[in-house]
């Protein structure tokens, strides 16, 4: 009888371990985090980019490798939250890379990345974080996009412009090299920095309309920059010269800037727009959206291209290529670790974002 019931576990077991063989292998899991302010301020830019990140990893090949898994933090745009969720994220989650927006975070995460050997992917106009290997920056180049303003505005005859700012560290930043190419230009400015959450700007419009300034550079996000604009053409008229660093593809409203040209990233392809705008119902996308898309397909070229998922094998992959998968009609430009978006000059044309051409 012992021998007869040794006989039927065996035979069992060998049942069991043969279904067990016929399971498909689970795929090795590369983790991404992704901490973005998803409220607050700058909600409006973080959930866009979540979006891009979602869309991405959507429209991933079957046949790949890997799995790629997202965490999402929301940063409340507070930089004393970031350091904790990231530290929070490298030895919780387990995390093989982590994605930040705007300069701050970028610049507490950077240094982390390189002393976990973990990748880091931010956007920032200033990445002073890209030392090594582990750190890399998707954004247009600001000096580029500056360079685009003053050109056209001295193309114009322009020679008194007036700035307003939000007190926000890259829009201040790139400001400051806005100012010194127009001094280039002998174009005279004013400037007026203002905090998020203004909806006012009327007294500060009529010191701008006093000063006869020729033309408005808005260095702001949305609805700061949509009212903002709305106010303006109120106060001065419709024909008045706006134009803003990363303005083309932040407007939440289109036809309040019929007319204006903007220095901005490029617009990405037909296909990419198609797919966000199925997806969201979204007419206007932000250029978070197109940030987080290109970063996440970045991820996933280099953890695909290499033997293994050790985040030191990626890393060294990565900073060895010279370009990245692409959602623009221009090649998107790698050197080093900073992973510049070609810049343009941007109208809005009949209520479309289009491509500025002089006529």
């Amino acid at each position: 009888m012992k021998k007869l019931i040794l006989s039927l576990c065996f035979i069992l077991a060998l049942g069991a371990c043969k279904e067990e063989n016929k399971k498909p292998q689970e795929k090795p899991v590369v983790k991404i985090g992704a901490i973005l302010p998803l409220s607050g301020d700058l909600a409006v830019w973080g959930n866009s980019e979540k979006q891009g990140i979602l869309l991405a990893q959507e429209n991933l090949s079957k046949d790949l490798k890997n799995k790629y898994e997202i965490v999402f933090e929301d940063s409340l745009n507070a930089n004393k939250n970031i350091q904790h969720i990231a530290q929070k994220m490298i030895s919780v989650d387990k995390v093989d890379v982590i994605i930040t927006m705007f300069d701050p975070a970028a610049n507490i995460v950077g240094p982390m990345a390189t002393t976990n050997k973990i990748i880091h992917f931010g956007q920032s106009w200033f990445p002073q974080y890209v030392t090594d290997k582990y750190n890399y920056n998707v954004y247009a180049d600001i000096k580029q996009e500056a360079q685009l303003i003053a050109d056209y505005l001295a193309n114009k005859g322009i020679k008194k412009v007036y700035l307003f700012t939000v007190n926000q560290t890259g829009f201040i930043g790139g400001t400051e090299i806005l100012k010194s190419l127009l001094k280039k230009r002998d174009i005279e400015y004013q400037e007026r920095n203002f905090n998020f959450g203004q909806t006012d700007f009327r007294t500060d419009i009529i010191k701008a309309k006093s000063f006869e300034a020729q033309a408005y550079i808005i260095g702001a996000f949305a609805p700061e920059a949509d009212i903002l604009t709305k106010q303006l053409k109120q106060i001065i008229g419709q024909d008045i010269i706006v134009t803003g660093l990363d303005l083309g593809l932040n407007v939440a409203n289109r036809s309040i800037y019929e007319g204006s040209v903007f220095g901005s990233p490029a617009i990405p392809n037909k296909s990419f727009l198609n797919a966000y705008h199925e997806k969201y119902k979204d007419e206007n996308y932000l250029f978070g959206a197109t940030v987080g898309y290109v970063s996440f397909n970045a991820i996933v070229y280099a953890f695909e291209n290499i033997e293994t998922t050790d985040k030191q094998v990626a890393a060294a992959f990565l900073s060895s290529q010279h370009s990245v998968p692409t959602i623009y009609d221009e090649e998107i430009v790698k050197d080093k670790g900073l992973i510049y978006i070609p810049s343009k000059l941007l109208t809005i044309d009949h209520n479309e974002l289009i491509v500025f051409e002089e006529k």
